[in-house]
C-alpha cells in the first residue's frame, strides 16, 4: 500500500486485519496521552482528576468502538470527551459549593493558594477567560489545528481563531505589564 504517512486518528477508524480496538487505544494513549492529561489540567482539574478524566475518555472511546460506532477523528473525540468530563466536574463542584454553606459552618482559617512569583506563559494563559484558555492550549500545547480545536469545543473554526487572537492579545498585554512592574 502506498499512502502518505498520517496518524490513524485523523481518519475514520477502521479495524484493519489483525488490529484490535485495544491497539488503537494504545496508540492514542502513547501519542496523545500527555497532551490529554495536560489539557485536563488546564481545565482546572487536579493531577488525579485529570488522570481519571483521561482514563474515562479512553474507556468511553473503547466502548463506542466496541459497539461499532464509526468515529471520524478519535483524537478530537477524546479531547472533547475530556473537556466534557472536566465541565461536568466543575458543575458538580459548583453544586456542592452552593450546598456546603448550608450544611457546614464557614472556615476562616483558609487563606487560599499562594501566588507564584515566576513569570510563566502558561500561568498567564491560565488567567485568561475559559474559552481563550482552552483554544490556546489545544492549538499551541496539544498542537491541534483550529478546525479540530473548534470541533472539540463545539464552536466554529473562525470562532476558535478569534478566541486565539484575543487570548494572544491579552497575553501580550498581561506579560508586558508583568515585565514593566
Amino acid at each position: 500500500m502506498n499512502s502518505a504517512p498520517s496518524t490513524a486518528f485523523d481518519e475514520v477508524v477502521q479495524i484493519e486485519a489483525g488490529r484490535t480496538d485495544a491497539d488503537l487505544l494504545t496508540d492514542l494513549q502513547r501519542d496523545h496521552g500527555q497532551a490529554l492529561f495536560d489539557f485536563a489540567r488546564h481545565q482546572g482539574l487536579t493531577d488525579e482528576q485529570a488522570a481519571d478524566a483521561v482514563q474515562e475518555s479512553l474507556l468511553r472511546l473503547w466502548r463506542e468502538l466496541r459497539r461499532g460506532t464509526a468515529i471520524e477523528r478519535p483524537t478530537a473525540w477524546t479531547f472533547r470527551t475530556v473537556y466534557h468530563l472536566a465541565m461536568a466536574h466543575h458543575r458538580w463542584r459548583r453544586q456542592v459549593a452552593r450546598l456546603l454553606p448550608r450544611m457546614a459552618p464557614a472556615r476562616s482559617d483558609y487563606a487560599g493558594p499562594e501566588a507564584s512569583d515566576r513569570l510563566s506563559v502558561w500561568t498567564a494563559v491560565d488567567r485568561l477567560p475559559t474559552r481563550q484558555r482552552q483554544v490556546l492550549y489545544l492549538h499551541y500545547a496539544a498542537d491541534l489545528p483550529f478546525d479540530q480545536v473548534a470541533e472539540i469545543l463545539g464552536i466554529s473554526g473562525s470562532a476558535a481563531r478569534t478566541h486565539a487572537s484575543r487570548g494572544m492579545a491579552a497575553l501580550r498585554a498581561d506579560l508586558t505589564q508583568e515585565v514593566i512592574s
